[in-house]
C-alpha cells in the first residue's frame, strides 16, 4: 500500500481485537430500525445471529419496521418465523430516526442493549467487538468509531459538521459521535433517557455521556459503502441537527 493511501478492509487490523476474560456473556438486545431496507434486512440480520451464536452470546434482535414502503416488513416477518432470536416491531407509520430505535430499545429486556443501523456498512464481527469492549473495559457505553468510510463524500460532510459542533459546544469526548453500534448498560441507558425521535438521537445521547461523566469505549472499525438501498441521510439531516442543537445549547 502507497503511503498515504486509504486501507482496505483486508488491511485494516484493528488494535483491540479483545475477548472478555472469564466466560461472562451477559445478553444483549439489539435494535435495527429498518426504513426501506428489503435489500439489506435478511443479509444483516443472519450475519449477526449467526455471529454471535458462534460466540455463545445470548442475542436478541429487534427488527423495528419504521413505516416502510418496500418489503421490509414481510422480510421482518420472514425472519421472525425463522430465527428464535429475532423479534419484529412492527410501525404502521414512520417514527422517525430517533423514534424507530426507541421503539425497539424501549422494548428491551436484558441487562445489556444497543442499536445499530440496518445498512450492512458495518461487519457482524465489529458489533461483536463493541459487545466485547462494553463487557471487557467494564463501561457504560461502547460505540464503534469510524476511522475510515467509504459511504460518499455526502455522508462525511454530515458527519463532519455533527462532529465538530458536538465537539466545540458540548465538549463531547468522541470524534464521532453518531457511530453505530452504540450499546448500553442498562443502568446508563436509564441515566441517559434520551428522548429526540430525529436524527439527534446520536449527539444527545453523546452529550449526556460527557455531561454526566460515564465510562465510554470505542472501537475502531471501518465502515463500508452500501451494496443495496439509498442513504436517509441529506443536508435537510445537517438543518435539522443544527436547529436541534441551538436549541439545546440556549436551552439546556
Amino acid at each position: 500500500m502507497d503511503e498515504g493511501s486509504p486501507m482496505t478492509e483486508a488491511e485494516f487490523v484493528p488494535p483491540d481485537r479483545v475477548v472478555p476474560s472469564g466466560s461472562e456473556r451477559p445478553p444483549l438486545s439489539l435494535t435495527i430500525p429498518l426504513y426501506d431496507e428489503e435489500g439489506n434486512v435478511e443479509r444483516v440480520a443472519g450475519s449477526l445471529v449467526d455471529t454471535f451464536r458462534k460466540a455463545g452470546v445470548p442475542l436478541t434482535l429487534i427488527l423495528v419496521d419504521n413505516g416502510s414502503r418496500d418489503g421490509t416488513r414481510e422480510a421482518v416477518r420472514r425472519l421472525e418465523a425463522a430465527e428464535p432470536e429475532v423479534r419484529g416491531v412492527y410501525l404502521d407509520k414512520n417514527k422517525g430516526y430517533g423514534g424507530g430505535i426507541l421503539a425497539g430499545m424501549n422494548s428491551a429486556d436484558t441487562p445489556l442493549l444497543g442499536y445499530m443501523w440496518g445498512d450492512a456498512q458495518v461487519e457482524s464481527s465489529d458489533v461483536l467487538r463493541v459487545y466485547r469492549r462494553l463487557v471487557s473495559d467494564d463501561a457504560d457505553i461502547a460505540k464503534a468509531r469510524r476511522v475510515q468510510r467509504m459511504d460518499g463524500w455526502k455522508r462525511t460532510i454530515v458527519t463532519n459538521v455533527y462532529n465538530t459542533a458536538t465537539l466545540w459546544l458540548f465538549h463531547v469526548t468522541s470524534t464521532d459521535a453518531n457511530g453505530c453500534p452504540k450499546m448500553f448498560t442498562r443502568e446508563a441507558w436509564e441515566k441517559l433517557a434520551p428522548a429526540s425521535t430525529d436524527w439527534f438521537l446520536d449527539p444527545e445521547i453523546m452529550i449526556g455521556v460527557a455531561d454526566q461523566v460515564l465510562k465510554l469505549a470505542e472501537v475502531d472499525v471501518i465502515s463500508k459503502a452500501r451494496d443495496f438501498g439509498t442513504s436517509k441521510v441529506g443536508m435537510g439531516t445537517v438543518l435539522e441537527f443544527l436547529v436541534n442543537l441551538s436549541r439545546k445549547r440556549l436551552l439546556g
